[in-house]
């Protein structure tokens, strides 16, 4: 029997498991193929082939472009186990990498991830905090794809770096290197690029998301305009607005910016407060930005759940939604990146079907997951007052509950 025809004799429930199962395998192989690619270099078997380097030979040997050969030898030497002359065997860099991956739950995307994070410890944290980020990572690759393990990475270096013992933080607080570059054509148009700090992108993004919003369908006919032209459009728009300021009299209530940080972090100038999109800004920042700003207190409890604020009614007040992001701080999907600004308030229980409005029954979730929700097996079970999904058993058998690492 051919392996079409033993695919065709499954039936449709058994295909998920099949495909799970091959990839498992595909997975394993690549392990496998490591440890060779790393034995072949301990012997120098490009040598003896007449090659000047290993990944011209690999990349000749398996027709391969030298770029993804120079990859798997990259893998290979922090996943591959090696044998000293003596017959010592010496452990793999990233020992839990190797592990995960001979069981054939990661892939290359996985190993990368997971090095390029580790890696990127600065000396100063010591084995331990990169022994740390490897545990971490590896685990959460083992349920998530290789594009949340990298985001994971990030906010692990960032809570590293809390205390600023980074000797050039202050420095690049104290005066950002804020850069825009422009160039304007000869038909008037202008082109521009550049980088914000943290404390200016949010603002900008936030301003630019407001003002980028799809218009109303007309007739019927939805805003034909992609993203990418809604936010031009939507800068357009503010530089104009700017332009028409008086600033005689521009002493108006600054754009509002949403920071997350508990007291003793505040007082103790000791951790990290998080930024609505994400990122992170140590306790110094945020003593100097509340030296200007009306601080809104969200009442916490110990597992730092908000004050439900439950009034019944169908639609999330303001305080509500407040909670919410205090609570959920953007869409708590597992893996999803999207911050708060672009989410809807959802009704674990259906209004429709008896669920109140209150914090106990609601969740943030971006449009496409809010979408996923309503329509596939996916579920929502509060625990301790936050919000875990629970998958469908075709894509895990145990269906064991998750939460969004992204936003713990």
């Amino acid at each position: 029997m051919s392996a079409t025809q033993e695919f065709t004799a499954l039936r449709g429930s058994e295909l998920p498991a099949a495909l799970v199962e091959i990839f498992a395998r595909m997975r394993r192989d690549h392990a496998d193929a490591l440890d060779i690619i790393n034995e072949m270099g301990h012997r120098q078997t490009e040598v003896f082939a007449g090659y000047p380097s290993l990944a011209k030979y690999l990349s000749d040997l398996l027709r391969i472009t030298t770029r993804k050969a120079t990859g798997l030898i990259e893998q290979a030497e922090l996943v591959a186990e090696s044998v000293t002359p003596v017959g010592y065997v010496a452990p793999a860099k990233l020992p839990l990498v190797r592990q995960a991956l001979h069981e054939g739950v990661l892939d290359s995307e996985h190993v990368v991830a997971i090095a390029e994070a580790v890696t990127a410890i600065p000396d100063w944290a010591g084995p331990q905090n990169k022994q740390l980020v490897e545990s971490t990572l590896t685990q959460t690759a083992r349920t998530s794809d290789p594009r949340v393990v990298k985001q994971y990475g990030r906010i692990l270096l960032a809570r590293i770096d809390q205390d600023g013992e980074n000797p050039h933080q202050e420095d690049q607080l104290a005066e950002p290197a804020n850069e825009l570059h422009l160039h304007a054509q000869p038909n008037g148009w202008v082109k521009f690029r550049g980088i914000l700090d943290p404390e200016a992108g949010e603002e900008f993004v936030s301003l630019i998301g407001s003002l980028s919003l799809p218009q109303p369908p007309a007739e019927g006919v939805p805003d034909p305009r992609p993203a990418e032209r809604r936010r031009g459009d939507g800068f357009a728009q503010l530089c104009h607005s700017a332009a028409q300021l008086d600033n005689s009299t521009a002493g108006g209530a600054k754009p509002h910016l949403h920071l997350y940080l508990d007291y003793q972090t505040l007082t103790a100038q000791v951790g990290t407060a998080t930024l609505d999109g994400g990122a992170f800004l140590p306790a110094t920042a945020i003593r100097r930005i509340a030296c200007d700003a009306g601080l809104i207190p969200v009442v916490l409890n110990g597992e730092s759940v908000p004050l439900d604020l439950g009034q019944e009614h169908r639609l999330v007040k303001p305080s509500q939604r407040k909670a919410l992001i205090a609570r959920d701080r953007g869409c708590a999907f597992p893996g999803c990146h999207l911050p708060a600004r672009w989410t809807d308030a959802h009704h674990i229980k259906h209004w429709a079907d008896g669920g109140p409005t209150d914090l106990g029954n609601m969740v943030l979730l971006c449009r496409r997951h809010h979408r996923l929700l309503h329509h596939s097996a996916w579920e929502i079970r509060m625990v301790n007052g936050l919000p875990y999904f629970r998958p469908p058993a075709w894509l895990n058998p145990q269906q064991k509950l998750m939460r969004n690492v992204l936003r713990q």
